[in-house]
C-alpha cells in the first residue's frame, strides 16, 4: 500500500503482527481528491473511517441560511470521522473538503473493529483520538457561545502570524467580512492590532 498506514495515530505502538493480516484481508481503498473536492458531505452517512494520509482538508459546516464557517483544519497525517462513524445516527454533522490535493486510506467500519479488538494498542489510540477531537470541539463551542468577535480574533492571531486576507479569515471566524472590518479597525484604533507588511499583527 503506498500510504504509511503505519506512521498514522490509529497504528502508532501497535502490534504489527497481529494487525498486518487483519488489513490483508479487509476490504479498504485508497481515495484521491483534488483541491476543493468534498471528501465528505455534511448529512451524508458515515460508514467508513477516514485515514488522511497526504494533504490538508478543513472541517466547514453551513448552517439552514447558507452560513458557512470553519471549525478546524487538519494536516496529515490524521483521523478524520472517528466521532461520528459509531454514532446512533451515523452522519457527518460537517462537510470535509480538501484543501490541498488529498490522499485518503477509506477504512470500513468492520474492519476498524477487527483491528481494535485484535490489538489493545489501537483501541488506545482510537480513544485517545476521539477524547482529542470531543476536547477540541468543546473548545470550538466556548469560542463561538462565550468569546466576542474581538477576543476570537485576538485568538486567532495568537495561532496565526497575521491577518492577511480578510474574506479568508472571517470565513474562518463564521463572521461576515465588513464585521471583521470594523472589529479590526476598532482593535487598531485600540493599540491592540497595528498594519504591517504581511497584513493585521498583533501590537
Amino acid at each position: 500500500m503506498e500510504c504509511e498506514f503505519y506512521d498514522m495515530p490509529l497504528f502508532r505502538g501497535c502490534n504489527r503482527t497481529l494487525v498486518d493480516p487483519i488489513l490483508e484481508k479487509s476490504p479498504s481503498r485508497i481515495a484521491n481528491y483534488r483541491k476543493g473536492e468534498f471528501i465528505a458531505m455534511q448529512n451524508s452517512v458515515c460508514r467508513s473511517l477516514l485515514l488522511l494520509c497526504e494533504g490538508s482538508v478543513r472541517v466547514q459546516m453551513t448552517n439552514e441560511e447558507g452560513r458557512e464557517f470553519t471549525l478546524d483544519t487538519l494536516a496529515a497525517p490524521d483521523v478524520l470521522a472517528s466521532a461520528f462513524l459509531f454514532a446512533t445516527e451515523n452522519t457527518f454533522p460537517v462537510s470535509v473538503i480538501a484543501n490541498t490535493e488529498c490522499r485518503l486510506w477509506i477504512v470500513s467500519r468492520e474492519s476498524l473493529l477487527a483491528l481494535i479488538e485484535s490489538d489493545t494498542a489501537v483501541l488506545r489510540n482510537f480513544l485517545s483520538i476521539l477524547s482529542d477531537h470531543s476536547r477540541f470541539l468543546t473548545s470550538r463551542v466556548q469560542q463561538f457561545a462565550l468569546q466576542t468577535l474581538s477576543s476570537r480574533l485576538i485568538g486567532y492571531l495568537e495561532k496565526n502570524p497575521a491577518v492577511q486576507n480578510l474574506q479568508e479569515t472571517a470565513f474562518i471566524l463564521g463572521v461576515t467580512r465588513p464585521s471583521l472590518s470594523r472589529t479590526i479597525a476598532q482593535l487598531v484604533r485600540q493599540g491592540v492590532l497595528r498594519k504591517s507588511e504581511e497584513g493585521y499583527v498583533l501590537a
